[in-house]
């Protein structure tokens, strides 16, 4: 759960979130791309609430990156193929 989040990223920075394990950053960008539900509040990406139902989410995904914790390789695929899977889908 997260508390009291208040971020405002502009266009083209690259933002970087690290701290301690449990402090909320896989809740933050699972919440920025939609994974998480928003109980309450707003979240905003590139003008669009991510709580009305027009937004395109998977457009918006397209240009947010994240990197995993743990590895979430797939493992009926290759290495190369792992690499190449979100260039060849976006």
């Amino acid at each position: 759960m997260l508390n009291d989040v208040n971020l405002h990223v502009k266009q083209g920075e690259v933002l970087v979130v690290c701290g301690p394990s449990g402090s909320g950053k896989s809740t933050l960008i699972r919440t920025v791309n939609s994974l998480e539900p928003i109980d309450k509040g707003k979240l905003i990406v590139n003008g669009q609430d991510l709580s009305d139902r027009n937004t395109n989410i998977n457009k918006l995904r397209a240009e947010i990156g994240f990197v995993f914790q743990q590895f979430n390789l797939y493992p009926h695929l290759s290495v190369i193929s792992n690499i190449m899977l979100a260039p060849v889908k976006i």
